[in-house]
């Protein structure tokens, strides 16, 4: 993880980050990947791994939520918000400690390019471990492709995930753990208000 300046330390700020999600259509980017990819289920075992302030919450039935996060800014924020309804602990996403609890779902939003390969690799096998046979992981990140517009480009290298990958190799990590018949990867030019492209991988523990 890098230590943040400038803008970035700016977002460091729980209610800041929020704010600037908010502004490029935080709302709608959750609303859809609540509905066409993560698809809860009330009861469901879910753990957030770099879970933030937690507003995916908010698009959340009644399910049995974790939400963990190295900042103790946003956990705070998150605790204040939606304490009644998940818990949530400051622990570095490499190296989670569980317990032996066991999940349905295991989510990664806007975290894995904030991870080197190694760093990755360690959340993804944990995230394996940690699934219960049938279980799911969802990831999604900023990714570079071919034919990209510029504008999405030079966000997507300024942003402050200093690991934003291509596609090939979002989905080699993750097949290096799960398996190549167990990982999906879709690309999205349209989940936010400014120019940006997204990669949903979605893993499953057969």
């Amino acid at each position: 993880m890098q230590k943040t300046t400038g803008i970035y330390s700016v977002l460091s700020s729980a209610s800041a980050y929020e704010l600037f999600i908010t502004l490029i259509g935080g709302k709608r980017k959750r609303s859809i990947l609540v509905e066409k990819y993560i698809r809860p289920e009330k009861g469901m075992k879910i753990l957030d791994c770099g879970c933030g302030p937690a507003k995916i919450v908010e698009f959340l039935p009644d399910v049995d939520y974790l939400g963990i996060d190295l900042s103790p800014a946003y956990i705070k924020k998150a605790c204040a918000k939606f304490g009644d309804r998940g818990k949530f602990q400051v622990q570095p996403v490499d190296k989670i400690a569980l317990s032996g609890r066991k999940f349905d779902l295991v989510m990664a939003l806007g975290l894995i390019h904030h991870l080197n390969d190694e760093q990755a690799k360690t959340l993804l096998k944990t995230a394996y471990e940690v699934l219960v046979p049938g279980g799911r992981m969802f990831s999604c990140d900023g990714v570079f492709v071919e034919k990209q517009p510029l504008l999405a480009r030079l966000l997507l290298k300024c942003d402050r995930g200093k690991n934003v990958r291509w596609q090939n190799e979002y989905e080699k990590l993750a097949i290096d753990i799960f398996g190549r018949n167990n990982v999906v990867s879709h690309i999205h030019k349209d989940l936010t208000r400014i120019p940006y492209t997204h990669i949903i991988i979605e893993c499953w523990k057969r």
